[in-house]
């Protein structure tokens, strides 16, 4: 039976000679309809396309080997109603070495092709789990012996403040989280040297033009904004016929109080209208028509939006624009000495693992950008390796875009031809490896990175049922 698609799907499918977004909900069918794009990009009968000249990137192995699976199966019966076509039996060969791929697999097999650019020796081997968990242990022990030995007073400072009292179990684990997630950066000493940078700051007006300042005003107006939807809501259910009409007067003036706060131009004027924010309270609502789930669900929903604005006075205004700036003097030095030892592990570490022959899945990454990019004074360019992949890939797709790093994101951008065959699908509601150094702006930003766009949404699930709906 001939599958029925809806028309955001076949735009999907149909679209060519452009860069697209698909913004897929859970189960919207977005495998299925990736690999009819792939499938129709093979059978064009005027412009065909080879498998090997698309790099279709997942986020798992599993997910890849399906995708694999339904690729080669759609072949074989294209095969059967066509068996004749030369093209088609090319493509059967092919499917076997395609690159179907998770991005480690596919920065590996980059490695393995070209391991003469960055230097190192071809007989390298994937460490297994516990064998770096010992290496990292024995670098961390050897590095904080030495320092201990030294007496150096910054140091000793550092670890009276932030270590334990009974080993270093925490400065070990403030040692590795800040390296692996500098690990997710394509420089990940330049990541660590603004680390550091955002601290230097000598008064109210410095933090107020620092990126660090720039950065907690965008996040607390994103929330902000969700506030002011929450208080809008809460006010179209005050409005209804059995609402509690009598709660209006104050969400107006909570809606005042949040367009205030929006309209804050800078972190010390933010910080400023935050630390005086004042709620007034709902009038009583005896009307006995009003509904009582309805007096709940505004209550309710102002409780949501005056918790948002709590929790940015808590996370980010709790002190005077003044006190902090006071306070990132304070902590200079003790961010100066992390970041030393950080990069000193990660050196050592390298050493390391170098001396057995052996790499983890961030050096995947970080290596193939080496030998994929050109740094330079504006930042980095393909390099001639990366061209000529890009003179290889006619398309490249990448599955579950919200959850790529600084350091995928690159190599996105490295490999797509002049930025206009790649096809990306995501949801940023479902972006969840934040911690892990993810970032859901690449998804967000992504029609302004990539010009040349279509963003197609495919919203319609299909894993559901209405009886499960309706429950």
């Amino acid at each position: 039976m001939e599958v029925k698609w809806t028309k955001q799907q076949q735009q999907v499918i149909d679209l060519r000679d452009r860069n697209i977004l698909v913004s897929a909900a859970a189960g919207s069918g977005k495998t299925a309809v990736l690999v009819e794009r792939i499938i129709t990009m093979l059978t064009d009968e005027e412009h065909p396309v080879n498998v090997d000249e698309l790099l279709i990137v997942t986020f798992t192995e599993a997910a890849a080997g399906e995708m694999k699976e339904r690729i080669r199966g759609a072949i074989e019966k294209a095969l059967e109603e066509n068996p004749e076509n030369e093209h088609l039996k090319r493509q059967a060969t092919l499917i076997h070495n395609a690159q179907i791929t998770t991005i480690h697999s596919f920065c590996l097999s980059v490695i393995r092709d070209h391991f003469h650019v960055i230097d190192i020796d071809p007989g390298f081997r994937t460490a297994e789990e516990g064998e770096l968990k010992l290496l990292r242990h024995d670098v961390l022990d050897e590095l904080l012996e030495e320092k201990y030995a030294q007496k150096e007073e910054r140091f000793l400072r550092f670890s009276n403040a932030y270590g334990g009292r009974r080993n270093d179990k925490k400065l070990e684990e403030m040692i590795e989280k800040a390296y692996d997630y500098s690990r997710s950066y394509p420089d990940g000493e330049g990541w660590l040297d603004s680390c550091v940078d955002a601290y230097r700051v000598d008064c109210a007006e410095d933090l107020e033009k620092s990126d660090y300042g720039n950065k907690i005003v965008t996040w607390a107006k994103a929330y902000l904004e969700e506030a002011k939807l929450l208080n809008e809501q809460a006010t179209q259910i005050s409005l209804e016929i059995d609402g509690p009409a009598v709660y209006e007067e104050a969400l107006k003036l909570d809606a005042q109080t949040i367009r205030e706060l929006l309209s804050a131009k800078n972190y010390n004027e933010l910080s400023g209208r935050i630390q005086n924010v004042e709620w007034s309270r709902f009038a009583s609502c005896r009307d006995k028509t009003v509904s009582k789930e309805k007096i709940e669900a505004v209550k309710d929903l102002r409780e949501q939006e005056k918790g948002i604005v709590s929790g940015l006075k808590k996370d980010y205004f709790y002190q005077k624009p003044e006190e902090m700036a006071a306070d990132m003097q304070i902590c200079l030095p003790y961010m100066e000495e992390l970041v030393g030892l950080v990069k000193c592990f990660s050196q050592r570490f390298d050493a390391k693992k170098r001396q057995e022959n052996v790499i983890d899945f961030s050096d995947m990454e970080q290596f193939a950008l080496q030998i994929l990019a050109k740094k330079t004074e504006e930042g980095f360019e393909p390099s001639e390796v990366a061209k000529e992949y890009q003179d290889q890939f006619r398309e490249i797709m990448i599955d579950e875009y919200q959850d790529t790093n600084h350091a995928q994101y690159l190599l996105a951008k490295l490999l797509a031809s002049h930025w206009k065959n790649i096809a990306v699908v995501g949801d940023a509601d479902q972006s969840i490896y934040a911690w892990r150094g993810a970032d859901i702006q690449n998804i967000l930003d992504f029609e302004k990175d990539y010009p040349n766009c279509r963003s197609i949404k495919l919203e319609q699930n299909y894993r559901s049922t209405k009886i499960i709906l309706d429950a």
